[in-house]
């Protein structure tokens, strides 16, 4: 009995685990430790949604920064810049949208070529 009680009180202070469902494979992987922006509500630039996340283990976050913390990676791997939190009834964010910025206002992606801009002014 003690033994079960043990792995109940462990399992209740797992950390949040959450499954990563791709939308588009387009997208190339960041380091893990990228910067990645949560946010309650869809951005006002352009984005590409890349994916969605869906908690399924663990204790669900309860806070921007829990959620930050259990999502971070995949968000990364995924090729995101930012997560759009999802909140369920009771406030606790368990799910999210995965997105990627395009257009000229778009991080900079590993590998990729320095955008060219063009002089239009024509001589004199």
């Amino acid at each position: 009995m003690s033994r079960l009680l043990a792995l109940v009180l462990v399992a209740g202070c797992a950390s949040a685990t959450f499954a990563f469902s791709p939308t588009v494979t387009v997208v190339k992987p960041k380091p893990d430790s990228c910067p990645v922006e949560v946010m309650t509500s869809l951005p006002s630039r352009t984005y590409q949604e890349i994916g969605t996340l869906d908690f399924y283990n663990g204790t669900e976050p309860k806070t921007l920064a829990q959620f930050k913390s259990a999502v971070t990676k995949q968000v990364c791997s995924a090729g995101g810049d930012a997560v759009v939190a999802i909140s369920d009834d009771k406030g606790r964010f368990t799910k999210g949208t995965v997105i990627a910025y395009t257009g000229p206002d778009a991080p900079a992606r590993p590998g990729s070529p320095p955008e060219q801009k063009t002089d239009s002014e024509l001589p004199k």
